[in-house]
């Protein structure tokens, strides 16, 4: 029979022990949620906003020519070949919390190259070159 037991009508008794909040405490709960929602998410922005371009950032790119740069506040960076300068730029102030001044971009074009009579291509590669502002540094591979 308890199928039947969905059309049964519900007794009142049930739904008038339920009591509905005032308009008042409403407005006072919905206030303390919405303080709540902003305090995390002024903790969580920074969060988001790493986890945002952490994409961008394949790597950092080591080599003796990067850590010669690497003392005049430029720093190297292995990026995707679809990144432009102004997603590097934001996605290294945020992933590191610097300032950055400018960015430049490298771009090279995979060799085609033989191994006797297979033929094949290296893969094309893209990198950064992040210039700091006077004084900060970002420690990727100190005392390599």
């Amino acid at each position: 029979m308890a199928i039947l037991d969905r059309f049964k009508k519900k007794s009142s008794t049930s739904t008038a022990s339920k009591k509905t909040p005032s308009r008042k405490e409403a407005v006072k709960q919905s206030d303390v949620s919405k303080e709540s929602e902003q305090i995390v998410d002024t903790k969580s922005s920074s969060h988001s906003k790493s986890a945002k371009y952490a994409h961008l950032l394949l790597k950092p790119h080591v080599s003796e020519k990067a850590a010669m740069l690497a003392d005049s506040a430029i720093y190297v960076f292995d990026v995707p070949l679809s990144a432009n300068k102004i997603e590097v730029r934001k996605a290294v102030e945020a992933m590191y919390h610097v300032h950055v001044i400018s960015v430049r971009t490298q771009r090279g074009i995979g060799k085609v190259m033989q191994r006797g009579k297979v033929s094949g291509r290296r893969s094309a590669w893209k990198k950064a070159l992040v210039q700091l502002k006077n004084g900060e540094t970002i420690a990727l591979v100190e005392g390599v």
